[in-house]
């Protein structure tokens, strides 16, 4: 017998208590339940998302902190996030260094336009596998908004971090010393006598906030895909990243715009051997997930229907607690 209507479920790929969800229309996930996929509330790949609502705050929650350190799916997951950044990132700084060897002076149209195209594709292309954050600044804010688990999201920072690492070695002896120093090792860096770190760091923050509040609203808000259909998420994404990489561009002289991904600024560290200033570079992302988290928290969105199940309990209870026992 299936669950009654608004009985609590427990959908596939969620380890959370059934009592701390209610069902919704999109309980069942068919193709969740015939491939292994990454199912989990922070996927860029909606049609695989556990459909329910969380009435128990993540921040209160045991299995939130504890609850996948054990499960291979997540570790290989992982795995694929490490591979798809080291790739993300080499393909980022190449298309870099063929700019500079073009010598095009419209430098920060390509490099929006590239970022199109270069995100969506990533994301397509693991979304299924691992959600396709591919990128510290997502998972940090998705672990602080409740839509990936600690354990997650630590291991996924930890592939990100060493697949930047590595991409930026590769990216070293594909280029050579010379090479790499010459092209500032493809990005994340700025002339300090043309800008103070202070200047910059608050770009960072307030562009990685945009970014990340268009990519939660195009990617991961659960009505997009009601909206607009599942398939438009990655590619909206990659629109947002262009849109602000673009806009962020040509604001100083000697300052390449906005990073947004520490993973990818280690990476260009590594490959032209200085890495001074890599604080700004993770930092300012930090700071942004932070204000994500808070805003995400505070006006979630299934804040309405968290709302009017609160008022049904609420009057449930009051009318328990009138309700008189008749004396025998």
């Amino acid at each position: 017998m299936g669950p009654l209507r608004g009985e609590a479920t427990h959908p596939a790929g969620d380890d959370s208590p059934p009592a701390a969800r209610v069902s919704t229309a999109s309980d069942q996930k068919p193709a969740a339940s015939k491939m292994d996929l990454a199912a989990f509330d922070g996927s860029f790949a909606p049609g695989v998302r556990p459909g329910a609502v969380r009435l128990t705050p993540w921040y209160r929650r045991r299995d939130y902190f504890v609850g996948q350190w054990v499960d291979i799916s997540v570790w290989k997951s992982a795995v694929v996030e490490f591979v798809a950044t080291s790739c993300l990132v080499f393909l980022s700084g190449q298309i870099t260094a063929t700019l500079e060897g073009y010598g095009t002076p419209q430098v920060g149209g390509y490099i929006g336009i590239s970022n199109i195209i270069l995100i969506a594709t990533f994301i397509y292309a693991t979304a299924p596998a691992s959600g396709g954050h591919l990128n510290p600044m997502i998972t940090f804010s998705a672990i602080l908004t409740g839509l990936c688990s600690v354990p997650r999201g630590i291991l996924y920072m930890c592939g990100q971090t060493l697949g930047g690492a590595l991409a930026g070695g590769i990216l070293l002896g594909v280029w050579g010393p010379k090479r790499a120093t010459s092209l500032q090792g493809g990005g994340c860096w700025y002339d300090p006598s043309q800008a103070n770190p202070g200047q910059i760091y608050l770009n960072e923050v307030f562009a990685s906030f945009v970014l990340l509040f268009l990519s939660f609203g195009v990617g991961l808000d659960p009505r997009q895909a009601a909206l607009f259909g599942p398939r438009m998420g990655p590619l909206l994404v990659g629109a947002s990243l262009g849109l602000v990489s673009f806009a962020t561009s040509g604001i100083i002289p000697g300052y390449a715009g906005a990073q947004m991904n520490p993973s990818r600024c280690l990476a260009f560290g590594i490959a032209r051997r200085d890495m001074s200033y890599q604080w700004v570079w993770w930092f300012g992302p930090a700071v942004g997930g932070l204000m994500m988290g808070v805003f995400y928290n505070l006006i979630p969105p299934h804040h309405v229907e968290l709302s009017k199940q609160k008022s049904k309990e609420s009057r449930l209870n009051s009318m328990a607690g009138n309700t008189e026992v008749p004396e025998v």
